[in-house]
């Protein structure tokens, strides 16, 4: 019997520089609050073979201890842009990947929040690197109450726009922070890595924002992304825009903050990103 079960994408824990809650306090604060699983996606930065190792061990465990299922990935700076990749196995494969090989069929690529990179430049990282999916609506890096509209309308242009995998994510280093996208699948019986996993790689999944309860569905029954873009820019997001421009005033304070402030601010400015 399949069952629909939620969770979230893009998640950062202690093993990423910037995360601030361990593995088994993500799952059991989001076990809590009713979801099944996560898709982690740790700075590859951060790593060498043996944090590499030590970190996909431990989410195995945290998973059989818990019951929430984590699902091992990793955040790729490539050519100056982020790319999620997931599941990941092996250390030497995602050094291949870092290096410009995007041969591996067995990982499953997402650009990271697109909207913080030239436009022109996130359209050459998806072919040249056979991007299988897109982050299309990054809460922490477009705010959770409005979905990025001028970099979707953009996109509107791209001829493969209706084959890519879309995903809602969180872009969250603290799990105490509000999750505000989260990702549906069904799966028989109880979910694993291979499960979930395959269910985003096909797409069998629907992708939701749950402030404004906006919805991606892809797969079999996809939304035709034309059609899901008409409605979404027909929706008026007063308040949205209102908190955009208190956003927008706080990034340029931020940004003349001297870098040793910024650093000492930054859980703050996670956290204010996280409700504005």
């Amino acid at each position: 019997m399949r069952q629909a079960i939620e969770g979230t994408f893009h998640f950062h824990s202690t093993y990423s520089h910037d995360g601030k809650s361990t593995l088994p306090e993500i799952a059991s604060t989001l076990k809590e609050r009713g979801y099944s699983f996560c898709v982690m996606t740790e700075h590859f930065e951060d790593f060498d073979a043996a944090k590499f190792d030590r970190y996909c061990q431990e989410i195995r465990a945290v998973s059989q201890s818990s019951g929430f299922l984590l699902v091992p990935g990793v955040e790729v700076n490539v050519s100056g842009l982020d790319t999620l990749i997931f599941p990941v196995r092996d250390y030497d494969e995602v050094v291949r990947f870092a290096d410009g090989n995007h041969s591996d069929a067995r990982m499953f690529k997402v650009l990271a929040h697109p909207t913080k990179y030239p436009y022109e430049k996130v359209i050459k990282h998806l072919e040249k690197y056979a991007v299988n999916g897109v982050e299309l609506w990054n809460q922490q890096a477009d705010g959770s109450r409005m979905p990025p509209t001028k970099f979707l309308s953009k996109f509107q242009t791209q001829a493969d726009r209706n084959r890519r995998r879309y995903f809602f994510g969180c872009d969250l280093h603290k799990v105490t922070l509000t999750v505000a996208n989260v990702v549906s699948i069904t799966t028989p019986g109880e979910p694993t890595v291979e499960s979930v996993s395959e269910a985003l790689i096909k797409g069998d999944f629907v992708t939701r924002n749950l402030p404004t309860g906006i919805e991606y569905r892809n797969g079999a029954k996809k939304t035709e992304f034309d059609a899901w873009l008409r409605k979404v820019l027909g929706e008026s997001y007063l308040q949205a825009k209102v908190l955009k421009g208190v956003r927008g005033s706080m990034k340029t304070v931020w940004k003349k903050l001297p870098k040793n402030v910024q650093v000492s601010l930054n859980d703050v400015k996670n956290f204010v990103r996280n409700k504005v």
